[in-house]
């Protein structure tokens, strides 16, 4: 009956609904997926990820940190 009852007041424009969406910001980072690695760069590029023995793969900040990696000391000065 709730149901038959909300339908209506939406068809005759006597209940308004706000849907309102959130933007959820994601910080991406750059890691070197090599068995030393232990930090998280700005960008793929930094000179921290030269020497990278595997590949550089781009994650979100969250898992950089969950993975138990720290901020590179050259691209976040």
């Amino acid at each position: 009956m709730k149901a038959l009852l909300l339908t209506l007041m939406l068809l005759t424009g006597n209940v308004s609904v706000n849907n309102t969406f959130h933007k959820v910001d994601v910080t991406y980072v750059y890691i070197c997926t090599g068995p030393k690695s232990k930090r998280y760069h700005s960008t793929k590029d930094c000179n921290g990820l030269n020497k990278c023995s595997e590949s550089i793969e781009k994650v979100t900040l969250a898992k950089a940190k969950e993975m138990g990696r720290d901020a590179c000391g050259i691209c976040y000065k």
